[in-house]
């Protein structure tokens, strides 16, 4: 009996239990830029779901398979099955992959809802933090502050010269794009804020189509700027990037900083 109990912990319990911590590993490795794993409780959660059902495969796969194969160690088992997580399915299968893909096929399920749940969590975020502004200069602002944020954080241990300049590059040139586009905002709303002043009128539809158009584009910019903190920024990050946004509402409402006459509150 005790015999019994030792070789189902073996053979079935322990690979499960090597395999949980493997595949968590291999989850963060995998999804690293793709979005934050703890981001959002349904996140989370899908990411448990990832590993317990690895860790299911992985006793399943030790418990039918060993008795056929002694000379494996069930351990080899867990982790073989939590690495396989770490494929994304590029190159040709070999035999040993295409058979872990057998033995994990109710993974892809699962890691493809994850995949889009990460991504639908960046997009919302980056809506929320770049919502709120008012006119283009509070977005050019909020931008200067949140390039300056990520630039001191790029020099990190363990990312070589090559990657800090790459990262540099793109936040700069991702930079330049908000700067672009809220100067072209700015531009449109100061011409219609002075016809509309020479001419004693509102905006006409099509002016504040334009207007809206040029700040559609530079909150877009934004978000793609901010695209780049949650991707390379710690969780913890988040509630700094928030703390900017929040100063620059605060000061912009202190000020009561207008946007072009009629335009913005149609906007």
């Amino acid at each position: 009996m005790a015999l019994d109990q030792a070789s189902i912990v073996s053979e079935w319990v322990l690979p499960a239990l090597v395999c949980a911590p493997v595949t968590w590993v291999c989850l963060v490795f995998r999804y690293k830029e793709d979005g934050r794993l703890l981001g959002t409780v349904r996140s989370a959660l899908l990411g448990l779901c990832v590993v317990l059902w690895t860790s299911g495969t992985a006793a399943l796969a030790s418990g039918l398979l060993l008795p056929l194969t002694p000379s494996v160690p069930p351990t080899a088992v867990g982790v073989a099955t939590g690495w396989g997580i770490i494929s994304r399915g590029r190159g040709e299968q070999t035999g040993g992959r295409a058979a872990m893909a057998v033995l994990t096929l109710g993974n892809s399920l699962l890691l493809h809802q994850l995949a889009l749940r990460l991504r639908a969590d960046r997009a919302d975020w980056c809506e929320r933090m770049a919502g709120g502004f008012r006119d283009c200069w509070e977005i050019d602002s909020f931008a200067g502050d949140v390039r300056r944020h990520l630039l001191m954080r790029v020099d990190v241990p363990g990312r070589t010269s090559r990657s800090r300049a790459a990262v540099k590059r793109e936040i700069n040139e991702r930079h330049k794009e908000v700067r672009a586009a809220a100067q072209k905002g700015f531009t449109a709303e100061t011409k219609v804020e002075k016809a509309c002043q020479q001419q004693g009128r509102a905006p006409y539809r099509e002016e504040v189509r334009l207007v809206r158009r040029a700040f559609g584009e530079a909150e877009q910019y934004l978000r793609h700027l901010l695209e780049l903190e949650h991707a390379h920024g710690r969780r913890s990050d988040g509630g700094k990037i928030l703390e900017l946004r929040r100063r620059h509402l605060a000061h912009a409402e202190a000020e009561g900083v207008p946007g072009a006459a009629g335009v913005s509150a149609v906007r």
